[in-house]
């Protein structure tokens, strides 16, 4: 405390000294000659011959040197709400201008008298001086008041959560290079989000607006194919990416690179732009299994993978058990003659009787019918209805004329990525007619997935945005061994909970761990936020905190462990903004992290995009009907056509 006394008056005195320099000033350089400086003058004499009193501009310059000493010494208190411009450089520019500009008026006096044999141009150049002083003074105190220090000047940590990310293109024969923007290092540059390796799966998630389909999905379709991908391609608002795939797969085989694959669309809704196609070929089905699995994915995806227990999971097995001995009792019959899902549609609409005396003639569906043999000839068709009336009130509504139509024919093989036989094949939804299309595209799916997932085929592309909305059976299986068979899928949905609601937790946590891509817009679901916020993980920030009491003010820094991308942040990212963590192929190991981490604005070129949409071309016709009422005539014909082959059969086993 005595120490600190001592300073205090030291401080004090210097800053007296000050403005005794500056009277002393005024009495060396104005008053020197002045009548009542008479008894004073021998001492105004001695000190004219220092050098500081010299020259006016020196004397002002030590006393600005005093100044700056005392200023040095100030030990203010520290204010949050200082502003530098207001309390320093304003004060600091007119001090300066005021303290040494007052020199003009000692260069230019007039003899024009104030009071007390002053004139006017000395009041002049005393008040300037003195006020210049002042100033200079309290900007130079006020230096000692201001904290230098980013204390809330960064509410949002938004400095601590930039890092570097992916600058350079790496660009591969199956990547793809999505360019985007980010901030780092107080700057927004130019970089690319790379998934360098498609084939380990890619999840993508982000609400309705979040600009997934644009900024994500419509890259994939265009760079996949501009590679020589053979793609499947669901679509739930076709023609939207219908569309797209097909204006790329028309520019693609003009320039060679899709020059032998062909483009096939599936559509329950517009049968015109549709195919036809058979999934239930017998040499689709070539075991008991196959027809059995196939059963299953379509059961399954008309009740989306309810969990069921006891009885209901019972009856829920007998169903699956009974339509895949339909379907494969149908492949085998007069050598899958009639092996089609409309024969298999119109099958199951037949008599108890009937059905059983076909299906039971069949060695390989013994073991599997054997609840079925012991209810069928104990006469309980109760339980038999319980069985299987469930299995017809779902199937059943499949049975339309559509349906009928384009499940019946053959126009191109389901192993798309064959060497032999490739192909981009678009499959359409509706949301009007969801629940229908979505059983049959899931049938679709689950044949032609399996058809794809084997070995020497082409690279596949398998994109199916909206996944909620359709059922991919056992989709982690594929996932798992996607990556040796060159099959590149990308999965699209709003939120996690979707998904879990699809397939059943376990499988969706599944999905989850074993999709090495994951990008992500903005998202609101607290199960998904914290998912992707601990999924990114945390880094060392830096925290900074300030103290101030009375006698003094400290500053502290500290690192502390801190989300790297908040769920808040993730929750509040605009359209075309994402976070993503990707896969690399790393050869070369260092010991070093590798930033697989993305937080960035995808940066699309949308004026060239808007020019190409003006060149889209509408969809091709397979089938031309011509009028409506032909249509519907054809469309009769064949639903008549296979009800009678059914019956044909059936009256077969009678004859």
């Amino acid at each position: 405390m005595e120490e600190s006394s001592e300073l205090k008056k030291l401080y004090s005195f210097l800053q007296s000294f000050i403005y005794f320099t500056l009277f002393t000033e005024f009495l060396v350089f104005l008053f020197a000659d002045a009548g009542f400086m008479e008894q004073l003058r021998p001492v105004i004499l001695k000190l004219q011959r220092i050098a500081i009193y010299q020259n006016i501009y020196y004397s002002k310059a030590f006393t600005f040197l005093l100044i700056v000493i005392v200023a040095i010494g100030t030990k203010a208190r520290k204010n949050l709400h200082h502003d530098p411009v207001k309390h320093i450089y304003l004060p600091l520019f007119f001090g300066f201008l005021f303290f040494f500009g007052a020199g003009y008026f000692y260069q230019h006096p007039t003899n024009r008298l104030l009071a007390f044999g002053v004139t006017w141009s000395d009041a002049a150049y005393m008040l300037f001086s003195l006020v210049g002083a002042v100033m200079i003074n309290i900007a130079l105190d006020n230096i000692s008041k201001h904290i230098q220090t980013g204390l809330m000047k960064d509410k949002f940590n938004v400095e601590n959560e930039s890092f570097e990310q992916s600058r350079e293109l790496m660009n591969t024969p199956y990547s793809v290079n999505l360019p985007m923007l980010f901030y780092y290092k107080r700057r927004v540059n130019h970089g690319y989000l790379n998934i360098a390796n498609p084939f380990r799966a890619t999840l993508l998630i982000g609400t309705p607006g979040s600009g997934k389909s644009y900024s994500v999905v419509n890259p994939f379709i265009k760079q996949m194919l501009a590679k020589g991908f053979t793609m499947a391609l669901y679509d739930f608002k076709f023609p939207d990416l219908g569309k797209i795939a097909y204006y790329h797969y028309l520019l693609n085989k003009k320039n060679g690179t899709l020059k032998d694959i062909k483009f096939h669309v599936i559509n329950f809704n517009s049968i015109e732009h549709s195919r036809r196609f058979n999934p239930l070929k017998p040499e689709y089905l070539p075991t008991l299994a196959d027809a059995t699995e196939t059963a299953e994915a379509l059961l399954q995806s008309l009740t989306k993978s309810d969990k069921e227990s006891g009885a209901a999971q019972f009856f829920t097995q007998s169903a699956v058990n009974f339509l895949a001995s339909c379907i494969f009792f149908l492949s085998r019959h007069e050598g899958g003659k009639y092996s089609t899902f409309p024969h298999v549609l119109a099958f199951i609409n037949l008599g108890y009787d009937e059905i059983f005396n076909m299906l039971f003639s069949e060695p390989q569906l013994v073991s599997l019918l054997s609840p079925f043999r012991t209810a069928y000839k104990n006469k309980a068709f109760d339980q038999l209805e319980g069985q299987i009336g469930t299995l017809k009130i779902n199937v059943g509504r499949l049975a339309t004329r559509e349906t009928f139509w384009v499940l019946s024919g053959d126009d191109f093989e389901l192993k798309i990525s064959d060497p032999n036989n490739p192909a981009i094949l678009v499959i359409a939804n509706d949301p009007a007619t969801q629940s229908i299309n979505s059983a049959c595209n899931a049938l679709i799916l689950n044949r032609m997935t399996k058809l794809i997932n084997s070995k020497r085929n082409l690279p596949c592309g398998l994109i199916i945005d909206e996944s909620p909305t359709l059922y991919v059976h056992k989709v982690e299986n594929l996932i798992a061994t996607a990556r040796s068979n060159k099959i590149a899928v990308l999965l699209g949905l709003q939120e996690l909970p979707q998904l879990k609601q699809q397939y059943g937790r376990e499988t969706a946590d599944t999905i989850c761990s074993v999709a090495a891509n994951v990008i992500s817009g903005s998202v609101r679901n607290k199960d998904t936020l914290d998912w992707l916020e601990k999924l990114f993980g945390k880094v060392r920030q830096q925290k900074e905190g300030v103290s101030i009491d009375r006698s003094r003010t400290s500053i502290s820094m500290n690192e502390e462990m801190g989300s790297l991308i908040p769920a808040s942040k993730i929750a509040t990212l605009a359209a075309g903004e994402v976070v993503a963590q990707v896969a690399f192929d790393n050869n070369e190991y260092n010991g070093q992290h590798v930033n697989s981490t993305y937080n960035c604005k995808i940066n699309l070129d949308t004026a060239a995009i808007a020019k190409e949409e003006e060149s889209y071309v509408s969809m091709p016709i397979f089938y031309n009907f011509g009028s409506a009422s032909d249509r519907n005539t054809v469309l009769d014909k064949n639903f008549t056509k296979i009800n009678r082959e059914i019956e044909t059969l059936k009256d077969h086993f009678y004859t």
